[in-house]
Formats: structure tokens, sequence, C-alpha cells
């Protein structure tokens, strides 16, 4: 994936959030998970600014791992913790979440709100399923598109994005994973515009004059204007999308099977006895 702009960085530092989200749906996505344990091991893949992540700890009470590639995203994480009496819950890591080393079955739940993009839906989940434990749950969001035959502007702003599907394309995925698909649905239109559309654009007109005459500084921010235009101009094409899943207690992995059949064949063979009346072998 090509380095981003720095003018992007510039612009994206300012913002409440790094994508589509709101708290409201964080909120409804947590209350679908079962059973989660009190003060629970939570990893936040991705997690940008860390609203949600400051959601969470609200909500859990537990130990959130939050994990991003920028320092200055966790360094506002942290901040902010700190300024809402939050710290004690929060940890943050730099790190690529291609790169993810925890233990195996460390965590009890999984979150990624507008990331898991980086690794791909799939792949992504198979990911985080290695660090889940089981009767554990991932809860993610996506881009996905909502209706049909979209028009050709809307094709070419996701054109970086080929790998953008439907709802139901990615619930199929979601079953390869072994995952148990709990709930799923789509973010209102307000998770793009209170926290994201609307700050970026005034932030956009700030650095507009900050860079007069700075071409490759207007390239960028005029890239950024045209995704908000798109999406107010086509609207309902495309979306995000929550998806919580559980990693269920009774599930056998392939590792499973292989030390029953070892034990197997390491154990004695089976003396069979005759039935009466037959001959004994």
């Amino acid at each position: 994936m090509e380095e981003p702009s720095p003018y992007f960085f510039e612009l994206f530092d300012g913002l409440p959030r790094g994508g589509p989200g709101d708290n409201a749906s964080t909120r409804s996505a947590w209350r679908a998970m079962m059973g989660v344990p009190p003060s629970p091991a939570i990893l936040d893949v991705g997690c940008g600014p860390g609203m949600q992540t400051l959601e969470l700890a609200r909500l859990s009470r537990g130990r959130i791992t939050a994990l991003d590639i920028r320092q200055p995203f966790l360094n506002r994480l942290e901040r902010d913790a700190a300024r809402l009496g939050l710290s004690e819950h929060i940890i943050t890591v730099n790190r690529s979440m291609s790169e993810m080393d925890f233990p195996p079955e460390s965590f009890d739940v999984i979150w990624s709100e507008g990331a898991i993009f980086f690794l791909g839906f799939e792949n992504g989940l198979k990911t985080f399923r290695v660090f889940l434990k089981r009767g554990g749950h991932i809860a993610v969001t996506e881009a996905v598109w909502l209706k049909p035959d979209p028009p050709g502007e809307v094709r070419k702003l996701w054109r970086a994005y080929p790998a953008l599907t439907t709802i139901k394309e990615n619930l199929e995925m979601i079953a390869r994973t072994g995952l148990r698909m709990v709930t799923h649905f789509v973010l209102p239109a307000r998770s793009w515009v209170d926290d994201y559309y609307d700050p970026m654009e005034k932030r956009i007109a700030e650095l507009k004059r900050t860079h007069a005459g700075n071409a490759e500084a207007l390239e960028t921010l005029a890239a950024c204007q045209h995704e908000i235009d798109v999406f107010r101009n086509y609207p309902g094409y495309y979306g995000y999308a929550f998806f919580v899943m559980e990693r269920t207690r009774e599930e056998l992995q392939y590792e499973d099977l292989v030390k029953i059949y070892i034990d197997y064949m390491k154990s004695e063979p089976l003396e069979i006895w005759p039935l009466p009346g037959e001959p004994a072998c």
C-alpha cells in the first residue's frame, strides 16, 4: 500500500476519529456479546486516536491493549485516557497489525473499527482468531456495498480497495473462519458525519489556508474533500457495517484432532472379546 502524504497525516491527526463510527454503535456491538467476563482482556487493533477505545474502557472496566502504528494517535489516546481517569484500563502498543506477536488465546475480546481492511477481511479474522480465547468475541467494522451497480464515480473512489464486497459475502467469509455470527448491522449515516466528515471538512479549510500555494498539500486535501462530496452525492450505495462474532468453546481445531489421533495410535490395542457362541480370534 502506498505511503500516505505527510499532509494526509497532518489532516487526520486533528480529527476526533480515524474513520466512520460513533459511540452508540460501539455500545450496540458491545452489548450484543454475551458472557464477557468481568474485567476482560481486550485488544483494539488499529485503534487510531482511540475514541472507541475510551468507550470500551467505560463499558468494560477491563484491560485494553490499544495497538496502532502511528505514535501521535497513541499519544493523544494516552492524554485523553488520563484526562478521563481511564489510564489504568488502557495500555498502548506501537506496532503494525501484521506484526502482532501476542501469546495465542490471550484476549477475551478483539475489537477493530475501520482497520481490518489493512489485512483483508477474511485474513484479518483468521489472524485475530489466533489471539482469541475460546468463548471470546471479535467485533469489527468494514466497508461494504449496500446497493448494486454503483455509479462510476463511486466505483472510482473505491478502486483503491478492490476487496470491497457485500454484507452477504462477508458473512460467507466469517463462516469459513469457523467463527459463529452473533449479529451485524449497518452504521447510520451520522457515523460518517458527526465525528468524521464534518470535522474533516473544517480541518481541510484550515489547512488550505495554511498551505496555500503548496501543490502537494492542496492535491491531498482536494482528494479528501472529493471523498466527502461523493458520500454526499451518492447516499446509500456504500457504508460501514459492524460484525460481531464468537469463537465457540466447543470447537475442535485441527491441532486438537491431530492430538486425538496421535494419542489413539499410541494407545494399547483394544482387546476384543468374542460374543457368546462365537469362536475366539
